[in-house]
């Protein structure tokens, strides 16, 4: 996919030039790609301990993944039971568009930063001094991996500072555990680089993708919305009936668990609350932004199963069943049909043909006319060379060179052929 093949470019790039701090693509540096260090660092780090391949550079995304269940599964079940804690991560897992596109199977920046999103909102829900001063922290690492898009979680902090304490004390240590590490990296990028990138993010990423649909991402207003009803019917009609059965459960003490006979505690409210302001912030920020693109609301995704969780919770055991067992249809036929998607997920046959060139004793690599973003990721992926050693245009007939030429394009004089694919012929000179 194309944000992929961008990380995955850039991450072998950092990593052959062993530079962990200025992303670079086709070796120069990269002031399209505007976002921060933690966007990349992951993945450079991933492919430097664990080798080349798919596997490595999207492994950081399947960690975020694992903590985000776990994370799940802990803080309900400590707030609440175990049966809650199942509860939200079955609902995490019928949320089947989090592993598809730019979700938990991909090497970009969206999973890590879905995943300190949401711990960002677990840690304000526990509304102490050093909990705020964690998810102040966890934002400054959503900035440090999507940039701007961490504006979203200003509503909520500023709430749960209120909810918290009532002391100029903790805004302004919250203030310093989130500004430090972002200051911390701006300024090495800036005394490495100049105030370029820096001012890129302000100007491009922020104003005009704020105030101007770019590079053609012309979507309606209400794309997040039409969005949730079309690609999430599962959750939406949940989501539906849990709310009207809560809101009655509300007025009706009989429909409520034993400890909430007596009524809602406060603190409960409150983080009620904290949760729904966090999930209207991400649609109404997105929304009200001319650049809309309908990933952008994935963090509110898993916030809102822990919503729903609460509400859950409130229900008597009679009705926890019920609605357990709704989830868990949900989860067989969204495991059913991640399934039947997944075996349609298959890599380009130029992938299988570099996967039989590895093993060559190539020194640089020459494709002719145009190398595509994904074309540049598979040559980094799978094959023993530098990215410096890759060009673009005819053959210069230097040996022991990987020459890819368009499919019938002709024969290549003193090579041998490797592979002919759909698209290309690779063809090797000794």
């Amino acid at each position: 996919m194309w944000d992929e093949a961008r990380h995955i470019g850039s991450a072998y790039e950092m990593l052959f030039r062993h530079d962990y701090l200025i992303n670079y693509w086709q070796g120069q540096k990269d002031y399209w790609n505007l976002k921060p260090i933690l966007s990349f660092l992951p993945i450079v780090l991933s492919l430097k301990f664990f080798g080349k391949g798919l596997l490595a550079a999207r492994l950081p995304s399947l960690l975020g993944f694992s903590a985000s269940v776990l994370g799940l599964y802990w803080f309900a079940a400590r707030r609440f039971s175990r049966v809650e804690g199942v509860y939200a991560i079955t609902l995490f897992s019928i949320w089947g568009q989090s592993v598809v596109l730019h979700g938990f199977r991909q090497a970009d920046a969206d999973a890590l930063y879905c995943t300190f999103y949401l711990f960002c909102i677990l840690f304000c829900l526990k509304r102490t001094s050093r909990s705020f001063c964690l998810a102040c922290l966890m934002a400054a690492l959503c900035f440090l991996t999507k940039s701007w898009h961490v504006l979203s979680l200003i509503p909520a902090l500023l709430l749960t500072c209120l909810l918290t304490e009532r002391s100029i004390k903790l805004p302004l240590k919250g203030f310093l555990c989130g500004l430090a590490p972002i200051l911390l990296w701006a300024g090495a990028r800036i005394y490495r680089d100049g105030p370029t990138f820096p001012t890129r993010m302000v100007t491009y990423d922020l104003l005009k993708r704020g105030g101007t649909p770019i590079e053609g991402h012309n979507n309606p207003a209400l794309l997040y919305v039409t969005d949730f009803a079309q690609s999430h019917p599962d959750l939406l009609w949940q989501l539906g009936l849990l709310t009207l059965v809560f809101l009655t459960a509300c007025v009706c003490t009989p429909l409520r668990a034993s400890p909430f006979r007596s009524g809602i505690p406060a603190d409960m409210k409150a983080e009620m609350l904290i949760l729904g302001v966090a999930i209207v912030s991400v649609f109404g920020m997105f929304s009200a932004a001319k650049t809309r693109l309908f990933w952008y609301t994935f963090p509110a995704y898993p916030v809102l199963c822990v919503l729903m969780t609460y509400a859950f919770a409130l229900l008597r055991p009679a009705l926890k069943v019920l609605f357990g067992g709704i989830a868990a249809v949900f989860f067989v036929i969204s495991l059913s049909a991640c399934w039947q998607r997944d075996k349609t997920m298959v890599l380009p046959v130029f992938y299988t043909q570099l996967q039989t060139a590895t093993r060559l004793p190539m020194e640089r690599v020459y494709k002719e006319d145009d190398l595509t973003q994904d074309d540049y990721a598979a040559l980094l992926t799978y094959l023993p060379v530098a990215p410096g050693a890759i060009h673009i245009g005819a053959d210069d007939h230097t040996p022991h060179t990987l020459v890819i030429r368009r499919k019938d394009a002709g024969a290549c004089d003193g090579c041998a052929l490797i592979s002919r694919g759909d698209r290309f012929d690779l063809f090797y000179r000794d």
